[in-house]
Order: C-alpha cells, then sequence, then structure tokens
C-alpha cells in the first residue's frame, strides 16, 4: 500500500513537473513571438543607407552633409516614436508619418539648393511599397 502512494506521488510529481516545464516553454514562445511581431527599426543603418543615397545624388556640400544627415535623423527618429502607434491607430500612424515626411521636405528646401530639391523630389518614393532606404523612413 506504501508503495503504491509513494508511486501514485512519484508519478503526481513527475507530470507537475512537466507541465511547469512546457508553461514555461510556452511563455518563452510567446514572448519571442511579441519581440519578433514589432519589427526593429535601426535608426543608424537606415540613415547610414539614406546618406548613401543623397549624398552623391545631390551632390552634398560639405557644409550640407552635417545639416542634411541631422535632418534624416531626426526624422528617423520620430518615426521610431510614432511606429508603434502603426498596429494599434493606422489613421493616427499616417497622419503623424505624413506630417513627419512633410516637416523633413520642408527644413530640406531651407537647407539645399533648389536643384537639389528638384533631385530629391524625383528621388523620393509615392508609397510605402518602395523597398527603398528613403521608403523606409519616410513611410
Amino acid at each position: 500500500m506504501k508503495r503504491t502512494v509513494l508511486i501514485v506521488m512519484v508519478l503526481f510529481g513527475a507530470i507537475s513537473f512537466a507541465n511547469a516545464q512546457s508553461v514555461g516553454d510556452l511563455t518563452k514562445a510567446a514572448s519571442k513571438a511579441s519581440q519578433t511581431a514589432v519589427p526593429s527599426f535601426d535608426v543608424a543603418s537606415i540613415s547610414n543607407q539614406v546618406m548613401g543615397l543623397l549624398n552623391p545624388k545631390l551632390k552634398l556640400t560639405d557644409a550640407q552633409k552635417p545639416i542634411v544627415n541631422s535632418l534624416v535623423n531626426e526624422t528617423l527618429n520620430k518615426k521610431k516614436s510614432i511606429l508603434p502607434t502603426m498596429a494599434t491607430d493606422k489613421a493616427g500612424y499616417t497622419s503623424k508619418m505624413t506630417a513627419n515626411r512633410e516637416s523633413f521636405l520642408t527644413k530640406m528646401k531651407k537647407n539645399i539648393t533648389p536643384t537639389q530639391f528638384s533631385a530629391l523630389t524625383s528621388l523620393l518614393p509615392k508609397s510605402a511599397s518602395s523597398a527603398s532606404a528613403l521608403a523606409q523612413m519616410l513611410y
């Protein structure tokens, strides 16, 4: 009788331990899934890509490079702060990104020549479907 009770207790303990492990695995899996659901947004990497595109296309002067780089980083950091609302408030996200895009263009217009600005507008993607670094920044 004691042996039967002992065996039942060991089995019960083993089952409880296995369930506790699977709950832990589920928690880890859910945590990992939530981390991958939110895309990472690497400001420095995208900034380097955008500057790599803008610098030769706009023929930026040495005086313009730090100003344009600052504007690009400012725009990307604003987008990074707006990005979490993309899933919860699509209309709000779109509105804020439109304002962010317009702010970038207004500031750029003040800091580059009309010829450079014309070249910039020809580079701008028309929608977020473009895979360019400018689309990542502006949409």
